[in-house]
């Protein structure tokens, strides 16, 4: 591999580590008044050749699950919200852009959601 290949290979590499998607995390501690958790990701990062934990995110919102009922009007949709308990294992993705709308966050720790116990 060329220097100039390693070196964007390096740089792609870098920047695909700090692009986060979906992954599954730990609850640290459940709000259920304000239908939030404290979530620790359960994959760690390495960086230069060494690895540790990411930091734990707090306050991340716990999306509503809907269902759909079988009515005989055909309209029908029940909503609840996940109970969570720590030490639960949860799926967690990463909005696009910042939730809070500001800045320029792209895929970022801080705009989590909570989509689904596992």
């Amino acid at each position: 591999m060329s220097y100039a290949d390693q070196v964007f290979d390096n740089l792609f590499n870098e920047h695909l580590n700090n692009l986060h998607t979906c992954q599954p995390c730990k609850v640290v501690a459940y709000y259920p008044g304000e239908l939030k958790a404290d979530i620790e990701l359960i994959f760690q990062r390495k960086k230069n050749g060494e690895t540790s934990s990411y930091p734990m995110i707090e306050k991340v919102p716990v999306v509503k699950s809907l269902v759909m009922c079988a009515d005989p009007k055909g309209e029908c949709e029940c909503g609840h919200y996940m109970e969570l308990e720590p030490g639960m294992k949860v799926l967690a993705v990463f909005a696009e852009r910042a939730l809070d709308q500001v800045g320029t966050r792209r895929h970022d720790l801080r705009d989590a959601l909570i989509i689904a116990v596992m």
